[in-house]
């Protein structure tokens, strides 16, 4: 049993359908039909929206949950390989379980989308632009901090 049958169980399970968690997530129902019907896999940030979204661990969705040891490591860093040393397999799979997992139930599901925009942008920009984004964000906190999120932030890290 691959993804798409994984999440069709889990569907039923919690009597629902792909309308509803497409709606919760911001998955299109048509990438659902299709990963259900073709039993196909799902892309790890989907299962993270979808675990989020139906109150279970992504490890139920995805059988390929980078810290469940099914990932190799040639997989997650296919061009990097020079990155090793600060990014190894280890701190890759802490940070996920530790830091973005954690958030992710902080905020739910509909706040993914934006952060998965945020993140492609951002690494689409040149060093210089992505220097003034850093550069605006810390302006910005300073002056417009919600002091009750940055706590829950603050309790989730352990970078």
């Amino acid at each position: 049993m691959s993804d798409g049958q994984n999440l069709k169980r889990i569907l039923d399970e919690k009597n629902t359908n792909v309308r509803k968690i497409a709606k919760l997530t911001g998955i299109s129902a048509t990438t659902l039909y299709s990963a259900i019907q073709k039993d196909t896999h799902i892309r790890f940030d989907n299962a993270l929206r979808l675990a989020n979204a139906l109150g279970v661990d992504v490890d139920e969705i995805c059988t390929s949950v980078p810290f469940s040891g099914d990932i190799q490591k040639e997989e997650i860093y296919p061009s990097v390989p020079e990155w090793l040393g600060s990014l190894d397999e280890t701190r890759v799979k802490s940070y996920t379980k530790y830091s973005l997992y954690p958030l992710m139930m902080l905020y739910g599901p509909v706040a993914m989308s934006d952060v998965d925009y945020l993140l492609t942008s951002f690494y689409q920009l040149d060093d210089e632009a992505r220097q003034e984004i850093i550069a605006t964000i810390k302006l910005k906190l300073q002056f417009h901090r919600d002091s009750e999120r940055a706590e829950q932030v603050k309790q989730i890290k352990k970078w």
